[in-house]
Formats: C-alpha cells, sequence, structure tokens
C-alpha cells in the first residue's frame, strides 16, 4: 500500500481513500483524514464542490452522514434518494413531523400479540396431524417420533420408511398418507 493512500492507521485498521478522491478533496480544501474522522457529512461535500460520485463513493465508505443539518432534511432526501417509490417519499415526509411517533390508542399485551402474530405470519397455521382421519392422539404421538406433526408432511412421507421406523402396519401409515392427501386437497 502506498504511503500517499494511507488516511489514518490505528492498530491494524488501515483507511484509504483512493488518490483520484483523494485529489478532488485536497483541490476542495479538505483533508482526507477529516473526511475520515466523519468531520464532513456528503451534503456538506457536495457544498464545497467535491464531484457527486466522489461524495457517494466516501460516504459510503467511511459510513458518513447524510447531513449535519436536521431541519427540512428528510424533505430534501426524499426527493433526491433514487429508488424510493411515492408511498416511501410520503412516509420520509411524514417522519419529518415531530408528532408522527404518537400513538392514540393503548392496547392491551394480549391484544398486540395476537395482532402482531397474524400479521407476521406470512403462511398458514399447518394442519394437525390428528386433523387426518384414523390418526388418533395415540397415533399422533408416534408419528411425533419421527417428527411428523402436520397433515402437511404426513402427505409427503416415505410410508414404508415410516412404518419400519416406528414398526407399524404399512398400510395403516399409507392409509393416513392418503387421507392426509384427500384432506388437503
Amino acid at each position: 500500500m502506498s504511503k500517499e493512500n494511507v488516511v489514518e492507521e490505528s492498530g491494524d485498521a488501515v483507511t484509504t481513500v483512493d488518490p483520484a478522491a483523494r485529489a478532488e478533496l485536497e483541490a476542495a480544501g479538505i483533508a482526507p483524514e477529516a473526511v475520515a474522522n466523519k468531520e464532513w457529512s456528503y451534503r456538506s461535500l457536495l457544498d464545497v464542490g467535491v464531484d457527486e460520485s466522489v461524495a457517494t463513493a466516501l460516504r459510503r465508505q467511511f459510513s458518513l452522514p447524510w447531513s449535519f443539518e436536521a431541519d427540512g432534511d428528510l424533505d430534501r432526501r426524499s426527493s433526491e434518494v433514487r429508488g424510493l417509490g411515492e408511498r416511501e417519499r410520503e412516509w420520509v415526509a411524514a417522519s419529518a413531523d415531530e408528532d408522527w411517533q404518537a400513538f392514540d390508542a393503548v392496547r392491551t399485551r394480549a391484544e398486540d400479540d395476537e395482532s402482531e402474530e397474524q400479521k407476521e405470519r406470512p403462511y398458514p397455521r399447518p394442519t394437525p396431524v390428528t386433523a387426518v382421519t384414523g390418526v388418533s392422539p395415540e397415533n399422533a404421538e408416534r408419528l411425533a417420533e419421527a417428527g411428523i406433526i402436520s397433515a402437511e408432511r404426513l402427505a409427503t412421507i416415505d410410508a414404508g420408511e415410516v412404518a419400519k421406523l416406528l414398526e407399524l402396519d404399512v398400510l395403516h401409515v399409507r392409509m393416513w398418507r392418503y387421507n392426509a392427501r384427500e384432506l388437503l386437497s
């Protein structure tokens, strides 16, 4: 690593600035060490004339803040950030308001748990194996020993393997598999 690329060295960590970015920073009167120490924001780099692509690369490399300003910055960012849809822009604009996190209603923890579980679950609950015709609770316990705890799993098993593993009659297991498939179809 050439000496001109080294910005800051502490222990084993060495942070570098690309020579082209270093030249751009120096032309703007900015010490590369100041950028590495996050004394500059992306917006302040642009304001002093640093090329946008160089400022973007430095922002990503050093995790620079977008801006040190708070007022109106979210509105400006929402209009400048590429890839945002209209709903995201509206959300960002609403986030700029001081009261945007206020809650109107107080709910109980039980209500929160139920609604969150229902909202977050992207798939339906599995059908219990006892819903399959012919599978008693005792049979369900035996099937659970083989890891079969849902009708969906029972419908896809190798009946011969399961019968052998659990020491059951293969015809019973085939019947359960058939009934599970009928239940799910």
